[in-house]
């Protein structure tokens, strides 16, 4: 077996094309898919847990900035890149309505159309960021699933605490204990800090919260559109 210090997450941001990722993410259920746009390769790829503790096998990396700056070891290097300077207009309105006012830059996403067949539609996530521990008080980096019923124009935010409406952030999920000078939020959410320990981290974030799951129920034979989405507030 590898040492336990090289068991960390590997990304590969130039095998798959956008339309295998979406085929990753669905697993490879009987879904039509249409229409997929991904914001850039150096932002949107694949990841493996490569025999680390990472709680997912494999799936997408969504970052804004170089997306292949997640795998490795914690190291406190290229924590902040940025690869373009574009908004987002929902992710926009959900920092505003969270008393961020600040624009939302560097925007990355994966989205496409798909036409379910069952009435069920999800799959699971987790939240990093170079926001933890640091700035995890004040600060909140947005990020949205965006599900949208294509026939009645009704949009969902999929990316939210399990049984609320609030959004996934930095400054809703988070422990105090990382950050002494402001208090926790739905702890019970935070899974793991590695700037304490780098030598047992499974990639190069500061943070993550524990996997979570994105679902809605979805009208069969009805078409949706789907925006995986995040951004930078305030900097890059």
């Amino acid at each position: 077996f590898p040492s336990h210090d090289t068991q960390t997450i590997t990304v590969d941001n130039t095998t798959n094309s956008p339309a295998q990722l979406v085929n990753l993410l669905l697993g490879n259920s009987c879904v039509e898919v249409s229409n997929i746009s991904i914001s850039s390769p150096q932002s949107v790829a694949y990841f493996n847990r490569n025999g680390s503790t990472f709680p997912i096998n494999e799936g997408i990396v969504i970052r804004n900035g170089a997306v292949i700056n997640t795998q490795g070891l914690y190291s406190n290097t290229n924590l902040s890149t940025q690869i373009n300077t574009n908004g987002d207009p929902y992710l926009q309105t959900l920092s505003n309505a969270s008393g961020q006012t600040a624009p939302i830059t560097d925007v990355a996403f994966l989205e496409f159309d798909f036409i379910p067949l069952s009435s069920n539609f999800s799959f699971d996530f987790l939240f990093a960021s170079n926001e933890y521990g640091q700035y995890q008080c004040g600060f909140s980096d947005v990020f949205a699933f965006v599900l949208t019923n294509l026939s009645t124009g009704t949009t969902t935010n999929l990316a939210v605490i399990p049984g609320t409406s609030t959004p996934v952030t930095v400054k809703d999920i988070r422990n105090s204990a990382y950050n002494g000078s402001c208090q926790s939020a739905n702890p019970g959410f935070f899974g793991v800090y590695n700037v304490n320990n780098p030598a047992t981290s499974t990639l190069n974030m500061r943070g993550h919260t524990i996997v979570m799951n994105a679902s809605s129920v979805v009208v069969p034979n009805t078409p949706y559109k789907i925006r995986l989405v995040i951004g930078d507030y305030n900097d890059s």
